[in-house]
């Protein structure tokens, strides 16, 4: 194969790579980088110590969960029409605890922090910022990551 055939294969391909990423949604601006967790609540009792190190890490409109060696990856949007504000993440994991599931929940970004209450199981949205016993709602709390 000579170099003109095999630079017909290969830009096509690379192009995608190659190409500026496509800038976030308004909405999403102020969510964009890697935020770390700081309050860890699931079935009415604290649960930090379980996700100890565990980050979100928001770029464009994808997200990205890391704790320890788990990792769950997919889309994320947001409507600020509403009250409180609503937050989908959609997992686009064939793997893991969240496996291709939609959460939906309720988000508030005060005093620099990212407060997201998630219904892990149903299409359920939570209505307020917390995590009753015999629940599959996850209240968590993040902090912008210090560098």
């Amino acid at each position: 194969m000579n170099r003109f055939a095999v630079a017909a294969v290969l830009v096509p391909l690379l192009t995608p790579v190659l190409a500026p990423a496509a800038e976030p949604p308004a909405d999403l601006k102020p969510f964009q980088g890697k935020w770390v967790l700081s309050s860890a609540t699931l079935g009415g009792r604290d649960h930090l110590d379980d996700f100890k190190g565990l980050t979100l890490t928001i770029d464009g409109d994808h997200y990205t969960v890391v704790v320890g060696p788990n990792t769950d990856k997919g889309t994320i949007t947001l409507d600020a029409s509403k009250s409180p504000k609503h937050i989908t993440l959609a997992s686009s994991e064939k793997l893991g605890p969240f496996k291709g599931r939609t959460m939906p929940g309720i988000y508030e970004m005060k005093d620099k922090k990212l407060t997201v209450c998630l219904n892990s199981e149903k299409d359920d949205r939570p209505e307020k910022f917390e995590a009753p016993e015999k629940t599959p709602i996850m209240l968590f709390v993040f902090e912008r990551e210090k560098k």
